[in-house]
């Protein structure tokens, strides 16, 4: 389907085009909603007029059967069985020829055998390059680490406000934090 025809591509006026739809397939073991949003906004520093938003909906296909969309959705289905294949022939030792098997095995199910015909050694490059146990561990303890450190600020900037003896910006500085965040606690308490 063509969106945006080669003759009108240079037309003054607006052209109407579909409202595109963004989705997660979450295939992971966390036990999330079956169904969800993100916003990009959601990892803004702050919001401006001239901000873009997107919605995206998560979609958990963790178990598919659940999921009404799975239904009507032959290639979802495949998908969440193919995820399903890759991680029980999973080797962390040798992990492309282990991908090579849960291709050869998808196809002899016939999940996805169209498209991992054409383009299985894509996918094997996708798979070796998605995960990395000691990145993901890293990132994850770098995570903690940092959302311990926010915490422990802004309960000590809350004690600070409490106690009532220092300004919001001998807090601020106190704490690390911003002076706009001290206030907001400060309201919180309504000192």
């Amino acid at each position: 389907m063509q969106i945006c025809p080669t003759e009108t591509r240079y037309a003054q006026k607006v052209r109407r085009i579909p409202a595109p739809d963004f989705y997660v397939v979450y295939v992971g073991k966390d036990n999330i909603p079956m169904e969800h949003e993100l916003r990009l906004s959601d990892a803004f520093h702050r919001m401006t007029p001239a901000s873009l938003e997107l919605v995206v909906k998560v979609k958990n296909c963790t178990n598919p059967e659940l999921l009404p969309i799975s239904g009507n959705c032959g290639i979802l289905k495949e998908y969440c069985r193919f995820v399903e294949i890759v991680e029980s022939t999973y080797s962390r030792s040798f992990p492309k020829s282990s991908f090579r098997r849960a291709i050869e095995k998808a196809m002899k199910e016939g999940v996805l055998r169209d498209y991992l015909s054409r383009k299985s050694r894509e996918v094997i490059n996708m798979l070796c390059a998605k995960y990395d146990y000691k990145m993901d561990i890293a990132v994850k303890q770098k995570e903690a680490f940092a959302d311990g450190m926010e915490k422990g600020k802004l309960d000590a900037a809350r004690n600070l406000i409490k106690m009532n003896v220092l300004s919001p910006e001998q807090i601020a500085q106190g704490t690390g934090l911003p002076v706009e965040t001290v206030r907001e606690l400060a309201e919180e308490h309504d000192i």
